[in-house]
């Protein structure tokens, strides 16, 4: 080959390259920058609209560079397509960044911040620690302390976790930029305000008040919700935001539970309308959602008590967390103000899918320190004493129907309760652990059984009930049907005519410092007259056994 020849070879392979150069070097420009521009700082978003530019910058000069070649010499179609297509994709890169930056900037979306990112980690150890402290969040004025002392040698926090980058390029050097507000709970509703930005600190908590958008020169401010999720407010919308329950929002007593979230509103709707049969007054006892809203959301859920699902033939009796709103005692109210809900679940009757019993575990636990627990208000627990409010607690409930809570009291002690059904009986476990450094005893406990909502068991009397220790048993006012419970270790088989209700109340054995005891119940229905017979027949089923 002529040297000619190969000089228009290597011309045209000069020009190939750098046809094919110019676009790519646009395409590469334009990943770069969407890399850069999602990061948090907006310094690095200008960073990447400059190297964005000068790639297409040098896409032009390459483009056209091809294009005066190929003009020269014998260039391929496909080379002179391809400087084109550079030069034509550097032009609209420069006209979209005219465009963004300089026409249009008020329209650009806020950069996603590196707070949102710590805000995620905090809100995940924030309800770490509600799920390790009783179902509470750490007290506002040590929150910081509490989660760097419970979580920061299990490297969920750090010190950066709690800092704002923004915030120290601005001069802030403080140790933390966030603030807690103190009406957020983890009941409260989804879209309450829990963690949110202020100016630098340590322990810092309020409201609207020490929020700030300075941290990202007034462009906004990142909020952690209460359902963990994270937004970057724009400052036209931050009076949107909720900081406590709104009163138009509440009805019913002190003593309701606002579901947290449209998942836990639909269940608990269920539950009252479909299986509890509750009026919209009652509901909103139980919520203190007001009727409009208790309205509103059957509607959205299309919950009705004539919709409700229907239940397998072979299925295990019904259990369920009872909601409270009604009291589920007919008389002897003044011993049981305020009850709680958290030690109480219905178990329904075979015969008939409206009427149910709730049983009440435990209802108190006694030891030698006194009272220790008590799931209402009557008389004085060792906590009431001293001015001390246990929190409020939830059943943790099990696609198969177990339902199980723990609860840790201040001195260290630890109960909890399982309640599994089965198609014959429900069977229940009641532990507790001795967490203190000294020796328990007298651990007497009452577990009630109350009948008010079960057809024909609604009598106020005794002389309805049998007592056979450990089994207690009351007979409908037909004298067909029966409701029996039994506890291990039962210490006092007895009821109250008022409630009505019946107890086989066990008791612990002495617990050492670290020791647990567990007691084992069980609760059943029985159709016919020889219950004697049926004590028997239990006693044979081995229920004391794990």
């Amino acid at each position: 080959m002529s040297d000619t020849g190969n000089y228009a070879k290597g011309q045209k392979l000069r020009t190939s390259k750098l046809a094919v150069i110019s676009p790519v070097l646009s395409i590469l420009g334009f990943c770069i920058y969407l890399h850069f521009v999602t990061l948090e700082e907006s310094v690095r978003s200008v960073l990447g609209v400059l190297i964005w530019w000068s790639f297409a910058t040098v896409g032009i000069v390459f483009g056209a560079a091809a294009l005066g070649k190929i003009r020269k010499g014998n260039g391929r179609i496909a080379d002179r397509v391809s400087a084109t297509l550079g030069i034509v994709m550097a032009g609209i890169s420069f006209t979209f960044l005219f465009v963004c930056l300089i026409v249009t900037p008020a329209k650009r979306p806020p950069p996603i911040s590196i707070c949102g990112s710590h805000l995620h980690r905090l809100g995940i150890v924030m309800r770490l620690y509600a799920n390790d402290f009783d179902g509470k969040y750490p007290t506002s004025d040590k929150w910081c302390d509490l989660l760097v002392e419970n979580y920061d040698e299990r490297h969920y926090v750090d010190a950066k976790t709690f800092i704002c980058k923004s915030a120290l390029r601005g001069g802030d050097k403080d140790r933390c930029h966030y603030a807690i507000n103190p009406n957020a709970e983890p009941n409260s509703p989804a879209d309450m305000v829990l963690l949110f930005e202020t100016k630098g600190g340590w322990n810092q908590f309020g409201g609207p008040e020490i929020l700030t958008t300075e941290n990202h020169k007034g462009k906004g401010c990142n909020i952690l919700f209460n359902n963990g999720r994270i937004e970057f407010v724009m400052p036209e919308r931050l009076g949107e935001l909720k900081w406590e329950i709104e009163e138009e929002e509440e009805s019913g007593s002190g003593n309701f539970r606002k579901p947290g979230s449209d998942e836990e509103l639909k269940y608990w709707l269920e539950n009252m309308v479909w299986y509890h049969r509750f009026t919209n007054e009652e509901i909103s006892a139980a919520t203190g959602l007001t009727e409009k809203a208790i309205v509103a959301a059957l509607k959205k859920f299309d919950i009705r008590p004539d919709n409700r699902p229907r239940r397998a033939e072979d299925a295990p009796l019904l259990v369920l967390p009872y909601p409270g709103g009604r009291h589920p005692r007919i008389g002897f109210l003044d011993g049981a103000i305020d009850p709680q809900r958290e030690t109480k679940f219905s178990v329904f009757t075979p015969w008939d899918a409206n009427s149910y019993v709730v049983v009440d575990v435990p209802e108190a636990i006694w030891s030698n320190l006194g009272l220790t627990y008590l799931a209402h208000t009557h008389i004085d627990t060792i906590w009431t004493k001293q001015d001390i409010v246990l929190p409020r607690l939830e059943w943790n409930r099990h696609p198969d129907g177990t339902l199980d809570i723990e609860r840790k009291l201040p001195n260290g002690i630890i109960f909890g309760v399982k309640v599994k059904p089965t198609k014959e009986a429900v069977r229940m476990e009641l532990w507790l652990k001795n967490g203190t450094d000294e020796k328990l005893s007298d651990l007497r406990v009452q577990n009630c059984v109350m009948t008010k909502m079960a057809a024909g068991f609604e009598q106020q009397t005794n002389d309805n009930k049998v007592f056979t220790n450990p089994y207690v048993a009351c007979r409908s006012s037909d004298g067909k049907r029966w409701i029996i419970t039994a506890w291990e270790n039962c210490h006092q088989p007895w009821g109250n005519e008022k409630c009505p209700c019946f107890h086989s109340d066990p008791k612990f054995p002495d617990a050492a410092p670290g020791e647990t005891h567990r007691l084992r119940g069980w609760l059943s229905f029985y159709e016919g007259t020889d219950i004697e017979a049926e004590f028997n027949r239990i006693e044979t089923t081995g229920w004391r056994r794990p």
